[in-house]
C-alpha cells in the first residue's frame, strides 16, 4: 500500500517567511514554428512545499540514497514544547541509514499564520540523528528547528550528510510505524533545496 505524504503547490502559498508566495499563472506565447499557445507557469523559491533542503548549492543527492528504510516518530504531544529525546520512542529501532518521519500534524495548519509556529527538536535531538547517522530526517512541519535554529540544524545535519525533508503531509494515514520510503526530488542544479514527491510503502504483513 503507498500513501503520498507530499505536500501540493498551491498559487500563493508561503512556505518560508520573507520569501515569495507561489505564483501558477496561464500564459500565452507564440513561436513562429508552433503559433501561438498556452501553458502554465510556475514560479516559486525552492523551498516550497515538501523539499529535500541541501543547504549547499554545491551538494548532490545520490540516487541510492532515495529509497530506504523509514520509522514513523510520532510527537503530536508535544505542542507548545520542544521534542526532547526522551519522549522518542524508536530509539532502539532506528540504525544507521534509515529514514526518520516525525508526525506533528502541523501540516493540517498549512496556510495559516499559526504553521510557521510549529513544534520544534531539542538540540539533543538532533545529536542523537547526527550520531545515529541515519539517511534523512523529515516532519510534517516547515523545518526541523524555529527562527536561526531553522538554520543551525539543517546545517548540523548537512555537515553530516544527512538530508532533511521539510512540509511532509498526511502522515496521520501512516499506520505503522516501519516501511518503506521513496523520496524523489526533481533533477535541477544548482540549487540549495528541490521539491520532491515522497511516498510511504507499508508492508502488506505487518
Amino acid at each position: 500500500m503507498l500513501i503520498d505524504v507530499t505536500m501540493p503547490i498551491r498559487a500563493g502559498a508561503v512556505f518560508r517567511l520573507g520569501t515569495p508566495p507561489v505564483e501558477i499563472a496561464t500564459r500565452t506565447f507564440h513561436h513562429e514554428s508552433e503559433g501561438g499557445f498556452e501553458t502554465v507557469v510556475l514560479s516559486l523559491p525552492a523551498h516550497t512545499a515538501t523539499h529535500v533542503d541541501l543547504v549547499s548549492k554545491e551538494r548532490f543527492v545520490r540516487p541510492e540514497r532515495m529509497i530506504g528504510r523509514g520509522h514513523l516518530i510520532d510527537v503530536t504531544s508535544a505542542v507548545g514544547r520542544e521534542i526532547q529525546l526522551d519522549s522518542i520512542e524508536a530509539l532502539p529501532v532506528v540504525q544507521s541509514g534509515d529514514f526518520v518521519l516525525f508526525r506533528t500534524d502541523w501540516s493540517e495548519l498549512a496556510g495559516t499564520e499559526r504553521y510557521h509556529e510549529h513544534p520544534q527538536l531539542s538540540l539533543e535531538v538532533v545529536k542523537w540523528l547526527v550520531a545515529t547517522r541515519v539517511n534523512a530526517v523529515g516532519i510534517d512541519a516547515p523545518g526541523l528547528g524555529r527562527g536561526r535554529r531553522h538554520t543551525e540544524f539543517d546545517k548540523l545535519l548537512a555537515d553530516k550528510d544527512i538530508l532533511v525533508i521539510e512540509n511532509l503531509a498526511n502522515l496521520r494515514a501512516v499506520r505503522q510505524t516501519e516501511f518503506t520510503v521513496y523520496c524523489l526530488p526533481l533533477s535541477i542544479e544548482r540549487v540549495d533545496a528541490i521539491p520532491a514527491r515522497v511516498l510511504v510503502e507499508l508492508p502488506e504483513n505487518p
